[in-house]
């Protein structure tokens, strides 16, 4: 049993930074996604400088952590519109690590609704393309299930986090298998350290390839493995008091590595 990352979404100014890496450093999985939009993390913001600070310090270090950006508002539109990284990002973009890799390896665009008619698609496609070390995740939900679509139909190189509860923090009853074959898919809606590991069980039974095998007595056993595209994402139930909870976080992970350690054990 596999999944890609077991992404923390919205970390925060008022949390510490040593409290951030020791999370991402539970698991070779954990990913930390910080939420970017120009009304809190503007040059000069605290977000900004906490966001500077944390990435000096995994550089000083050389903490081998994943991390993420996801792309908000005004600096989303800039990007669907014309194809660029908003000139405030574009430090964040370009920082590498000693092999030459990039420091932040994904890059989420979370698209407003009001943007989605004047996409630039070709222009997407090339950037996207130009910085193919970086892997840029789109939105599949309500508003955005058309955006996805039209990508794929032009063979853009992407992955999509299907979103089930639009923004709700709802889980769904049953979770949809991933859209298509030889793209990477997360999920989220409503996870939370409570709910992950029965969440797990349903995503597993969806979002699987089947295949066959030959038992002892040369048989063909068909069975299903699940894919090793997915991840899962978690956000609103992180929080307490509407701030991020490095505590909570930290049990959601050991959840889903417990919930692992159980799939491998059957």
């Amino acid at each position: 049993m596999h999944l890609r990352y077991i992404t923390c979404s919205d970390p925060r100014e008022f949390n510490d930074i040593h409290d951030v890496v020791k999370l991402a450093q539970l698991s070779p999985r954990v990913e930390i996604a910080v939420q970017a939009h120009p009304s809190k993390m503007s040059p000069g913001m605290p977000r900004n400088e906490w966001f500077r600070e944390l990435l000096q310090y995994v550089i000083r270090d050389k903490y081998n952590i994943n991390l993420a950006v996801h792309v908000n508002r005004e600096w989303c539109e800039k990007i669907c519109r014309k194809g660029q990284i908003p000139q405030e990002l574009k430090e964040f973009f370009g920082l590498r690590t000693e092999n030459n890799k990039p420091l932040i390896k994904r890059w989420q665009l979370n698209v407003p609704s009001y943007t989605v008619p004047d996409i630039n698609y070709r222009a997407l496609k090339r950037m996207f393309n130009k910085n193919s070390q970086n892997e840029f995740i789109v939105q599949y939900n309500a508003h955005t299930k058309d955006v996805a679509t039209t990508l794929y139909a032009m063979n853009v190189r992407f992955s999509v986090l299907y979103d089930a509860s639009g923004g709700r923090g709802i889980s769904p009853e049953l979770w949809n298998a991933p859209l298509w074959t030889f793209v990477s898919q997360g999920y989220s809606g409503g996870l939370s350290p409570e709910n992950v590991e029965s969440n797990l069980d349903k995503i597993s039974k969806v979002a699987v390839y089947p295949f066959a095998r030959y038992d002892k007595n040369n048989n063909i056993v068909r069975s299903v493995e699940m894919r090793k595209d997915i991840w899962v994402d978690a956000e609103g139930k992180l929080k307490t008091d509407d701030k991020f909870d490095i505590l909570r976080a930290q049990q959601y992970v050991l959840n889903v590595e417990h919930w692992l350690t159980k799939q491998k054990q059957k």
